[in-house]
């Protein structure tokens, strides 16, 4: 039981954290067009690539305790 709340907690963390870098990503792309200013398209990449990697270590983490991955990530069976 213990495990299938810290694995929870995991996945429910990468995803909390994947929106938020969702919502920074969106505010610079947003900020990179009303200033014409192409340094914020920049940090909108930046956002994007950062919240891709820390969804992924925190549901590969969350997979160690027993949930399941989303489909996507899964491999493919021979």
């Amino acid at each position: 039981m213990r495990r299938l709340i810290i694995g929870f907690s995991l996945a429910a963390a990468g995803w909390v954290c994947a929106g938020i870098y969702v919502i920074l990503a969106a505010q610079a792309i947003g900020h990179a067009v009303s200033h014409a200013d192409p340094s914020s398209a920049g940090n909108a990449a930046a956002m994007l690539g950062l919240g891709a990697v820390s969804w992924l270590v925190l549901i590969f983490l969350s997979t160690l305790f027993g949930i399941p991955g989303p489909k996507f990530l899964g491999r493919r069976k021979q």
